[in-house]
């Protein structure tokens, strides 16, 4: 696995991470701090966990 790789998924992830941020917190804003926190630990948490396994020889 080279430097490309990482490249090409990391910096997609990056976006995807801003992105849904600013979904979860006006979700947040929206309803309630324990929803917000429920959406992001499904929609930025998960992405980023299968993102750092895949980097695991």
């Amino acid at each position: 696995m080279g430097a490309g790789l990482l490249f090409y998924i990391g910096v997609p992830l990056f976006f995807y991470l801003i992105l849904v941020t600013i979904l979860c917190v006006k979700i947040g804003d929206k309803t309630t701090w324990r929803m917000g926190w429920l959406m992001a630990a499904g929609l930025v948490f998960l992405p980023l966990g299968a993102f750092i396994v895949l980097l695991i020889p």
